[in-house]
This record gives structure tokens, sequence and C-alpha cells, in this order.
């Protein structure tokens, strides 16, 4: 079998395989993928003849049987293939040999000169005619819906190109729809992708990422999963995209899920050095309706149901009140994790954040001289605060008992009140109830013992309350 040796411009049975390379596309990277790893190897210029003839050995006996042909490659990525023979029509004619025959054929196309330069690699001339979404997901035809950046009918594509693209299914992960995850450094998606390999070769059926419905629940998951391998000063240009779509002949849809970089690393810092406070962060997010449906099924919940703790990482909403369960007067995480989320998403400055820290702990040294019931009391007022004044009164008491109780220096300075109350104004990520939430994790944190202690004792003198009217 001949392949193209594309260096050197001959054709010899002895050649290299063609230099194949990242493209920063998520169909025609995630393509070579799957070459990567069914090869054993990390960088695309490993590649060998040898590697190329393997895999596609692999995927054209796979792509033969009608789970592939029909029921996944046609129904739900490339309708119609010519080159995998996907149409149900073609059956009879759908072979191993036949569509190694098709892919072998694709790299040893010679490059004609009057075509154009190809869309997506821009190293190699195009195919002469486009190429249309029965080869190449999502790239339109005729008044089917393009969403190919040039968004003309059809895309100009080199043959190198298309045949990665028709190796994309062996990574891709099958939910309702087609899930591929497309990372930089491009290391990562050999990490994100690897499951989708191990689960072919076990099964020989596309993986279906563990029967997960809700995409973004799957990549957090797997994130987490391989986050304690990443090192957090290697992230620091990292990107996550996930594809989401799916491409037949009834409709063509795409929904694109950014992952923003500080949240890439707040994660892999959580799987790091507080994974136990990261999943009482995610446990916190649960849908509660979903949750309580499959409360038989816990395992289900993390696959079907929407996490708000997700959404909002997504969306660069806070998740600060995650941090803290407000009911059990208890942190969920570490003041470590705590701080690395609030520099590195919210964007709070170190300084600020230790002043916060300080602030807290001259509250803690004023509160724990209260006895229980006036302690959980005083710490209420901060939790119920809701307004600015109320947040304000909160302070001018415990500064009323640092005097009473004779504590030489003041809570804060003038200047110190101000900058609390002020400084991070009314921005939803960092204002002053960022603040109290900030406040209450370290009160929490010194003092969860007591402060539960005091809410057992009030919850039992209210119900001996409430018998006392009942008589």
């Amino acid at each position: 079998m001949e392949i193209q040796n594309t260096q050197k411009g001959r054709t010899d049975s002895h050649a290299i395989s063609p230099i194949f390379t990242w493209t920063g596309h998520p169909f025609t990277d995630a393509g070579l993928v799957a070459l990567l790893l069914l090869s054993g190897k990390e960088k695309p210029e490993e590649l060998t003849k040898e590697d190329i003839k393997n895999a596609v050995d692999f995927a054209s006996r796979l792509y033969a049987r009608k789970e592939w042909s029909s029921g996944y490659i046609h129904a739900m990525m490339l309708p119609n293939s010519g080159i995998l023979m996907a149409n149900p029509s073609m059956a009879k004619k759908r072979t191993p040999e036949a569509i190694k025959k098709n892919l072998l054929g694709l790299l040893n196309e010679r490059e004609d000169p009057r075509a154009p330069i190809c869309e997506i690699c821009g190293r190699r001339h195009a195919r002469i005619k486009p190429v249309y979404r029965s080869d190449f997901p999502l790239v339109g035809t005729g008044g089917v819906p393009n969403y190919f950046p040039s968004g003309k009918d059809g895309a100009n594509i080199c043959s190198h190109c298309l045949f990665l693209a028709q190796m994309m299914p062996l990574v891709a992960y099958r939910l309702s729809r087609v899930l591929i995850i497309h990372a930089y450094p491009y290391e990562l998606m050999l990490g994100f992708h690897k499951e989708a390999i191990e689960d072919i070769k076990k099964s020989e059926l596309a993986s279906t990422a563990r029967d997960f419905k809700r995409p973004e629940n799957f990549l957090f998951e797997k994130l987490t999963e391989i986050g304690t391998k990443l090192e957090i000063g290697k992230l620091e240009n990292a990107s996550i995209t996930l594809y989401y779509f799916v491409n037949n002949n009834q409709s063509q849809e795409m929904e694109v899920i950014y992952i923003p970089n500080p949240v890439l690393r707040f994660v892999a810092f959580a799987a790091r050095k507080d994974r136990i406070g990261w999943a009482n962060i995610v446990s916190m997010g649960w849908n509660k309706g979903c949750a309580k449906r499959l409360s038989k099924k816990p395992e289900e919940i993390p696959k079907s149901c929407s996490n708000d703790v997700y959404s909002k990482l997504l969306s660069g909403e806070s998740i600060l009140p995650y941090f803290i369960d407000f009911q059990n007067r208890k942190v969920n995480a570490s003041w470590r994790l705590l701080s690395f989320y609030c520099s590195e998403v919210l964007g709070l400055d170190k300084e600020a954040l230790e002043f916060i820290k300080g602030v807290a702990d001259r509250i803690v040294e004023t509160v724990e001289k209260l006895p229980d019931n006036k302690l959980s009391r005083r710490i209420r007022e901060l939790e119920r605060a809701e307004k600015l004044y109320q947040f304000e009164s909160f302070f001018i008491r415990v500064e009323k008992d640092r005097q009473e109780f004779g504590i030489p220096e003041a809570l804060m300075s003038f200047d110190d009140f101000a900058r609390i109350l002020t400084s991070y104004g009314e921005d939803l990520n960092v204002s002053w109830k960022t603040v109290k939430n900030l406040l209450l994790f370290r009160i929490y944190e010194k003092l969860h013992d007591r402060l539960m202690k005091a809410s057992l004792e009030e919850a039992e003198v209210e119900e001996e309350f409430e018998e006392g009217v009942e008589k």
C-alpha cells in the first residue's frame, strides 16, 4: 500500500507518513487525537506510516458495522457519507476493505495548484470541488445551515484535513448529540479523549460518556479527575471549548460551551489541593427538583441534573455562597481554596483578601467572649444583613462588644471601615455582599462548634415554647 510522501513529492512504499499538524479546528484536531491515542504517541511528528495504516484498519473495521455506519455516523455526523459509505443504501457494498481504500485514497490524492488553499490548515491546496456536510460536519450544502467560518456553500478543504475529519468519530463522545472537547495545549485533548478510545476497545461501540446527559457535567467530571495531573503554572494560557452538535438530514445544530481559563485553573487547583471541598461545593449546586426525583438513584444525579455551580462558573457569576453551608453554619472547603477562587476567578486583590481575613479574625476575637446565646444572635445579625445599613450596624455592635470587654485596639479604623463598605463597589462579584460572605466563611471556620451548639439550644427553646403555647 502506497502513501504519498508529501515532503519529497514522490510516491514510495517506504515513504514516511504524511505530516499532520494541529490546525485549531475541533474536528480535524480530534481526528489527530485519535491517531495519536491509537498509536500511543504524544506528538504528530512522531506518527509513522505504520501508525496511520493501523489506525485506518481499526477505523474501517468499526465503520463497516451497522451500529457505526447508519446508527451513528449517518444519523449524527456525516449523513450520506460516500467516503465512509454511511448511507443505508450502501450496506451491501460497505466492507472494511472498501472503507479502508477510500480513507487511504484521500492520503494519496495529488494536490492541484489550481485549487484554493485549504481553509483549515492553510498548508495544502484544497480539493477541486468544495467539501459538503456529508464528508465534513456542519459546512453546509444548498439551503442547509452553515457553521463554517466562510459562511458559504461547502468549504475548501484539503484531502489530509478531510482524512482527519473521518477519524474524528473514534474520539467523539455520543450523548444526545456528538461531543468534542477541544483544548489547548493540545496535550489536554489527549487526556480528555483517552476514555473514548478505551471504551471503543472494550465494546467496539462509540463511547457514551458514562451515560452523562449533560456535556458540561461530563466536562467538569473529567476535569476534576485529570486535574490532579495538571500543573497549575502550565495552565496560564490553556483553554477548553466544548462543541456539542448534531449533523444529519433532519437537523444541523451546534452549541459551543467555552470554559474560561480562570475556571479551568480553579477546578484543577481544587482537584489537587482540596478535592473534598470541591465535591462539597458542587453538591450544593444540584437542581433540587431533579435531585429529589433521583434520590433513590444518587449516582444518576451528576449525569442528569443541572448544577448551578457549573452554570455560574461558565457564565462568569460568583459561586462564593456555595463555599458556605449557611444552614449548618460551616464551611464547605478550605480557606486556601477560597483564597485561590477569590484571587484567580473573582479578581479580588490578595492584599484585600488578607485584610478581610484580618477583620474576620478580630470579629472572632471579640464575639467568642460572648455567651453562646448572645454569640449566636450576634452572628445572625451578620447572616441576615440584606441591606448595606444592616451590614454597617453589625460592625458598630461588634465595636461596642470590644469596648465592653476592654479589648485595647479598635475593630478597625475609620479608613478601614470605609474601605470594607465602599471600596469594592456594587459589582455583582466583588461587593459588600462578597465581603459579608468572606467574613462568614472565616467566622464559621473558627466558631462552627459553638455556633451549632447555640443553634441547637435555640431550637430546643423554640420547641418548648411552641409546646407550651399548644397546651
